[in-house]
């Protein structure tokens, strides 16, 4: 190990004997998580992940206004998304809506049309959302809506779950701004930004991200900087032996890539080469959000463009964390069999 993974290793040690003595759970929901129960637990496997039961829940913890982001942004999807109510757009959209999937138009008036013509419209919207919501949390100005997302095995011998993410930004009462975990599916057509198209996602780099730890509750700001420091020190920097101090034992993992438990975690990062570990994260931060025990961070990441040779885009990749005890305890991302964090492309 060099010096500055061993100094790394003290300093983190320090942190969370200083903030492990409560936890977001009893701060901000008593006994209850705002993630699900998980489904069967085994060592050396992914957990699949599961829906949420409690919508009402997850509606109801929080501040007044974060309350009230979470339940525009559930109504706007019941409307919208799920009953094709396309009206429903001008009351929960901005007009000047700026949209981050790389696959479809910027503007509210291009969110009309998509869902006019391909969302069977309801004059009766569903009581509840019908996608399987695994949680909606919200801090500030965001809502952060997760969703158990189903891919066919690549063998062709059944299915395997992952979590599709949505991020929406309000601004007086309105949804001003969306982001997914979206990407361009080879031979799909895209708008081109400044056409109409998406805005392309854009993260902040270098000592202002910082100012993204902040949080009034201190627990909440602690969970905050627990993610942000495991990530700079493991995936970016490939000290997986810090595992030890920022994740639990039983460390319940929902990448369907990755092995259930530390030792699993572990042996996946080890596939990134020790690095220097720097102060602020590589990849650019679009957001972290945090609320009760869980923490959602937004990295900003290239991929090829799969239509364009010798062309890249950028996305949205999320990863979700439950806190527990001043520690990791379950993970969930955005990631599909065979598809790594770019922290770790190129290095296995």
């Amino acid at each position: 190990m060099n010096n500055s993974a061993t100094a790394a290793i003290i300093l983190a040690s320090l942190f969370l004997t200083a903030c492990g003595t409560t936890t977001s759970m009893d701060a901000a929901t008593g006994s209850r998580s705002l993630a699900p129960p998980p489904g069967p637990t085994v060592f050396g496997e992914p957990v699949p992940v599961t829906a949420h039961a409690d919508h009402a829940f997850l509606l109801e913890i929080g501040a007044p206004q974060q309350r009230t982001n979470k339940r525009i942004a559930y109504d706007m999807w019941r409307k919208l998304i799920n009953a094709g109510q396309v009206e429903a757009a001008d009351q929960y959209l901005a007009e000047d809506y700026i949209q981050h999937n790389p696959s479809f138009p910027t503007g509210r008036e291009a969110v009309k049309q998509i869902f006019s013509a391909f969302v069977p419209r309801q004059d009766v919207a569903p009581d509840t959302v019908q996608d399987p919501v695994v949680t909606i949390i919200a801090e500030g100005d965001y809502v952060v809506m997760a969703f158990v997302t189903e891919y066919d095995e690549p063998e062709g011998n059944g299915t395997y779950t992952s979590t599709h993410f949505d991020m929406y930004r309000f601004d007086n009462g309105m949804i001003v701004e969306h982001w997914d975990s979206g990407q361009i599916q080879r031979g799909q057509e895209t708008p081109e930004f400044g056409n109409g198209g998406p805005v392309p996602v854009i993260g902040t780099q270098g000592l202002a991200q910082l100012d993204m730890l902040y949080n009034d509750d201190p627990q909440l700001f602690m969970n905050k900087r627990l993610v942000f420091d495991l990530w700079r020190h493991i995936p970016e920097s490939g000290a997986e032996e810090l595992a030890d101090i920022y994740m639990d034992p039983i460390y319940i993992q929902h990448n369907p890539n990755a092995a259930t438990g530390r030792d699993g975690a572990k042996a996946y990062f080890a596939m990134r080469p020790d690095t220097p570990i720097e102060t602020t994260l590589e990849d650019p931060l679009v957001a972290l959000v945090a609320e009760g025990d869980l923490v959602v961070q937004v990295l900003q990441e290239e991929r090829p463009h799969p239509n364009k040779p010798g062309e890249i885009y950028y996305v949205a990749w999320f990863d979700m964390f439950r806190i527990e005890g001043g520690r990791v305890i379950e993970h969930w991302d955005t990631a599909s069999k065979g598809e790594l964090p770019a922290a770790m492309q190129g290095n296995n």
